[in-house]
């Protein structure tokens, strides 16, 4: 809607101002790693920390977290009486979100919002939040967003875009939500020169043409296609033998939308219900009733991942349900690189 310029020196008082009406979630070095943390009183707010930390790559855990949490508590029956959980009306703004992170949002929306039937628990915590991205101005070697058709800056699903410049940061508004978040709440902002607006240009072009240096085999058209028939055992076994089953690459993945529901007795009373997340890689992942298990050995749980995320989903909504985040190889103790698998496809 419009391009607004804050200096750095006024963007601490901004932020204050946001945090006497919302929670304000940024990215925050913790042991020299970038994480989604709340900003509270023992935080030390450092505008020079927020600054290098949105010139970062997205942080080390997922934004699908404070949409769908590890663990959540759904309701239940006590005493032949329902069990309501209440929800959290807080408003709150998480700001720093780059585009991997917001496509793993725009895949969870099509899961749980584009339906006949919603989940209730995400519907809200959507409703309550504002998101202000950001630019990804230094793509690391585990980033591959390009090989997804996707940019290293946001374009969706935002309220503000913001981009560290010279002398202080490019706000483009693009929500009227988010533009009034600008204009009500701080009287610092002026109007952005055509130098301000050219020197994100700048800084998006220079971020492109990295990433194409990082990743310069590109994924074929059809991959999804060539996924379908890649039926050789071998070939999954293969690039499967490397994992050592941690999990820790679909536990951190943006996209991941598989849950679990399971109940928990309270002595003779009735039970709680709670949705955690799942992973298809657990061995009991596919067991149906009577034991049997259609995906039994590893590699076939294994090729299921590359089916849902680049065959499966892309075929119902014509995008992948990866974000190319690099989140899995750089957790992946065996050092599997997904990029390698899809080239080879």
């Amino acid at each position: 809607m419009a391009l607004y310029f804050l200096s750095r020196y006024h963007l601490t008082g901004w932020l204050r101002k946001l945090k006497e009406k919302y929670q304000v979630i940024l990215p925050q070095y913790y042991e020299a790693k970038l994480y989604y943390e709340k900003l509270n009183g023992e935080n030390v707010l450092s505008e020079e920390n927020f600054y290098h930390a949105l010139r970062k790559i997205r942080p080390a855990n997922p934004l699908k977290e404070f949409f769908f949490t590890p663990k959540l508590k759904v309701g239940g029956l006590v005493e032949n009486k329902a069990v309501l959980v209440p929800f959290d009306d807080t408003p709150r703004i998480i700001i720093g979100v780059k585009n991997c992170d917001l496509h793993g949002l725009r895949v969870h929306e099509k899961m749980y919002l584009a339906a006949e039937y919603q989940d209730p628990f995400h519907k809200h915590e959507r409703s309550r939040t504002i998101i202000i991205s950001a630019d990804c101005p230094e793509p690391e070697e585990t980033c591959f967003c390009n090989l997804l058709d996707l940019k290293p800056y946001p374009e969706i699903i935002s309220d503000i875009i913001i981009t560290p410049i010279t002398g202080g940061y490019l706000f483009e508004s693009i929500s009227r939500v988010g533009e009034d978040l600008i204009i009500n709440t701080d009287h610092n902002f002026r109007a952005a020169t055509q130098e301000n607006i050219a020197e994100r240009a700048a800084i998006r072009s220079y971020a492109l043409e990295k990433l194409q240096k990082i990743n310069q085999k590109s994924l074929s058209v059809e991959l999804s296609e060539h996924i379908k028939h890649k039926t050789e055992h071998e070939f999954w076994q293969t690039h499967a033998l490397s994992c050592v089953e941690c999990f820790g690459c679909l536990l951190i993945c943006p996209t991941c939308f598989c849950f679990l529901l399971y109940d928990v007795p309270i002595n003779d009373k009735g039970f709680e219900r709670y949705k955690i997340w799942d992973a298809c890689y657990y061995n009991a992942y596919a067991r149906v009733g009577g034991g049997a298990n259609p995906r039994a050995e590893f590699g076939q749980r294994f090729r299921n991942r590359f089916h849902c995320k680049f065959m499966n989903f892309y075929w119902e909504h014509k995008f992948y349900a990866c974000s190319g985040c690099g989140r899995c190889f750089a957790v992946c103790m065996g050092k599997i690189d997904i990029r390698k698998i899809l080239v080879e496809v």
